[in-house]
């Protein structure tokens, strides 16, 4: 459609899917910058064609600067991109062209140029630093369509920054682009030059000796984008490139795009006549297991079976399956890997023969009677245990082991684990298929280590979410006959990734719920169950807090806290999907699969339409007044800048977490006592070292001077965090925390409040932990009850006048 904006909104939804399952491609401006609609230049992202009913073309400008990007941006992941467009007067359309032509013509003739009609200011013989509507940002509309569209194109993160200084110039037609990138690997000239030429929908313009460049009169009238003028950058050095594109605006940026889509449609549906869509009618369902649910033969079968009884619950629910590795199997295999850098390669080679002989007895235990099923597993475990092996020498010589290396050996056990419980459903004869979340899951790369349970390092994996839908989209359709019909239950591994460059990596510790989160956003999921061994999101700790209960249900930012302050039941990333969908997330007990756990949603209260199909009238479940939950980080080292002459010290608070945030190091907490002039930090215990390195350095000068006294480091601290919506406005919240941790004869170090007033921290001495999480619990626990008594008392009272009538 090539319409207004405001037509294509009105009518495009109206036209799409019905019996012709008609596909829409828009060329306005209208669905551009819908979520759920994407915006595809086919050489690029074509793979999300298929699943797609409502498909938009880029703006011009875009489509013709990333046809050039793209492959750059796939070989070196870009960092930055500047770029300075030369656009020309058929942008405006037709008018703008005549307007053009007429004031040439009429200066040739008159000696003078008419005022404009179409442009803002004279374009003959004159260039307009303007391109659309000035923004709030001092940016042009034009200029952020570009930062906006490039992003979405390419899944790019908000950590990848794009600026464009869009100019209209007094060419008739073919746009042109300055553009400059910093990319995060080094780039070589002559090989961008080699991969450019490679590359579909672009040619190398490129000859100094000839005077052989890109220029918009030889660009007019061609499909291919123009490339050339590519120069290392004097700015970024080897991690930087300038060049020069043109490209047709009327094809590239917009007709010739169009029609390509339009043949790529009509390609995947006669490629998929019968291939039901992946997100049909009825939607998915997620769950996920912890290792802990699986951590045998048994516990493989009891999941299988949940699932299956979960998938017919409502009829016929298509089901997904993130799975963990077996219990204990990523610690064995981290050891592996530890063990082949200490003690050698022998020691290492017995260790993971033990860990896959674990393994394989789960197989020929669950898969008795089912040769066939569990020698294909069995052989597939043998490929990978000889592929660690092969592995093993070369830790051993180097006495250390690379991220990356760890990540891959660590990630085998969701592989193997994905493997079983399909083989299992298979046995059922239940509609399945396993994927490989390395095959589709793409994020970010982070050269990260994989982080340790419970710490308070930041250990954020960023989903890009365009190319792994395109991916999932492209399994379902070229693999995934297996679960076309019926009602399926795919199990996909959960902690495990790719980066875009196919480099494998994972989510991080506890990853797997996030893991489940992103295949629930992909899916379109109606909720997510992550299964675990307790009955729900606890209200403390209960190894620690006896009395702990399960919290019914909680909100988002009450959940997000909660991960964010030590609580172990869910992964602080894993929510941001469900935010995004406003799906709810159930936490259940694997072995207690009738209680109803907590509910995590919007609202923070039990709502009907989220029922997970059992009771809901439960009432042992925690109430604590306001605080919704006590929580803890057990290690934390405290990092004090001590006083000194201040006054002459600009910026001290800015200067500490800036020295901090370059060193990657996260703060948990921040105090400052403006009367004693201190600032104290804290920071995960395995960092404190580095963490007052780090700001030592930051103010050397200043503690040489004897501007400020000096940078201190203690450890054998830890956190402890009350959390709730309800404490916003709630009168003595921290009055009552601070007396409970008196009255059991707790230090406080340092405390702090969330400006949302959703947390209270205090920092404590560690052996003092469990005291300090009885008491807090005990108060607060107190205070609901005798709240609950009165409330009570008071409905007695209200209701008895009905009683007798």
């Amino acid at each position: 459609m090539a319409v207004s904006g405001g037509f294509s909104k009105e009518f495009s939804p109206k036209i799409v899917g019905g019996p012709k399952q008609t596909v829409v491609v828009d060329n306005s401006s209208a669905f551009r910058y819908e979520k759920h609609v994407p915006l595809v230049i086919p050489e690029i992202n074509g793979a999300q064609i298929p699943s797609a009913q409502l498909i938009a073309n880029p703006n011009c400008t875009t489509a013709v600067g990333a046809m050039a990007l793209w492959p750059l941006h796939q070989k070196y992941r870009l960092k930055k991109v500047i770029m300075s467009t030369y656009q020309a007067a058929s942008g405006a359309g037709a008018e703008g062209m005549a307007e053009l032509e007429k004031g040439i013509e009429a200066h040739v003739k008159e000696g003078k140029v008419p005022p404009p009609e179409i442009f803002a200011h004279q374009l003959p013989f004159n260039v307009i630093p303007q391109i659309d509507a000035f923004q709030e940002n001092g940016y042009t509309k034009e200029e952020m369509k570009v930062s906006w569209e490039l992003a979405k194109i390419f899944g790019l993160t908000p950590n990848v920054k794009v600026s464009c200084t869009a100019v209209r110039v007094p060419t008739l037609r073919a746009h042109s682009e300055a553009i400059t990138i910093e990319t995060e690997l080094p780039v070589s000239v002559d090989e961008a030059r080699d991969l450019l030429r490679k590359s579909v929908g672009v040619e190398v313009v490129d000859d100094q000796g000839k005077l052989m460049y890109p220029m918009p009169l030889n660009a007019a009238f061609k499909d291919a984008v123009e490339v050339g003028r590519i120069r290392q950058s004097i700015v970024f050095g080897e991690r930087g490139l300038d060049f020069f594109v043109c490209g047709d605006q009327l094809l590239r940026g917009a007709a010739l795009n169009a029609v390509i889509i339009a043949e790529e449609v009509v390609k995947a549906k006669a490629g998929a006549i019968g291939v039901p869509p992946l997100i049909g009618i009825t939607p998915w369902e997620v769950h996920k297991f912890g290792g802990a649910s699986l951590a045998d033969a048994k516990l493989y079968e009891t999941c299988s079976k949940l699932l299956i009884d979960e998938s017919s619950r409502n009829g016929a629910t298509p089901t997904a399956a993130i799975v963990s590795a077996m219990k204990g199997m990523t610690d064995k295999l981290i050891g592996v890997v530890e063990m082949a850098t200490s003690q050698g390669e022998k020691a290492a080679k017995a260790e993971l023969d033990s860990a896959v002989a674990s393994q394989c007895d789960v197989v020929k235990e669950l898969l008795k009677g089912h040769d066939a099923v569990a020698e294909e597993i069995m052989a597939s475990i043998g490929k990978d245990h000889q592929n660690i092996e092969a592995l093993l020498r070369s830790l051993a010589l180097l006495k250390v082991a690379p991220n990356t290396l760890m990540e891959y050996v660590a990630g085998m056990g969701e592989i193997w684990s994905a493997q079983i419980m399909c083989g299992y459903l298979k046995t059922q004869g239940v509609p399945t298929a396993w994927i490989n979340a390395r095959d589709v899951l793409i994020v970010e790369a982070k050269d990260t280590a994989l982080g340790a349970k419970g710490g308070a390092t930041d250990m954020k994996m960023d989903p890009i979410y365009d190319i792994t839908q395109a991916k999932l989209d492209n399994w379902w359709q070229t693999k995934g006959a297996a679960v076309h019909k019926g009602t399926p239950i795919l199990v996909i591994t959960g902690f495990v990734a790719s980066t875009p460059t196919g480099v494998p990596t994972t989510l991080k510790r506890s990853g797997s719920d996030f893991s489940a989160t992103i295949f629930a956003q992909l899916l379109r999921a109606s909720r997510v169950t992550l299964w675990k061994n307790v009955d729900g999101v606890f209200s403390a700790d209960p190894g620690v807090v006896h009395d702990a209960l399960p919290v019914s249900a909680m909100s988002y930012d009450e959940a997000i806290e909660l991960a964010y302050f030590g609580g172990q039941v869910l992964h602080p990333s894993a929510m941001a999907p469900c935010m995004d969908m406003n799906m709810p997330l159930f936490v259940r007990n694997v072995f207690n699969p009738s209680f109803p756990g907590t509910i995590i949603n919007r609202s923070g209260f039990v709502e009907t339409d989220d029922s997970a199909g059992v009771s809901m009238d439960v009432p042992l479940t925690a109430s604590l007044g306001p605080v919704k939950a006590v929580t803890a980080i057990n290690k934390i080292a405290m990092v004090d800048i001590e006083g000194g002459s201040w006054a002459s010290v600009s910026q001290v608070a800015a200067r500490t977490m800036l020295a901090l945030n370059d060193a990657g190091l996260k703060v948990v907490l921040v105090t400052q006592a403006s009367s004693e002039h201190s600032i104290s930090v804290a920071v995960d215990e395995a960092q404190g070292r580095h963490a007052a390195q780090v700001v030592q350095n930051a103010f050397e000068l200043e503690i040489a001077r004897g501007q400020v006294s000096g940078v201190r480091h203690a450890e054998g601290y830890s956190m402890l965090t009350i959390i709730g919506d309800g404490m916003r406005g709630f009168v003595g919240t921290s009055a009552k925390l601070l007396g409970a941790l008196a009255r059991g004869g707790v230090n406080v170090v340092a405390v702090a409040q969330g400006s949302s007033e959703r947390n209270v921290t205090v920092v404590v001495e560690r052996p003092a932990l469990g005291d300090a999480l009885q008491a807090v619990h005990a108060e607060f626990a107190g205070t609901a009850s005798a709240f609950r008594e009165s409330v009570n008392d008071a409905l007695e009272d209200l209701n008895a006048p009905y009683r007798r009538r």
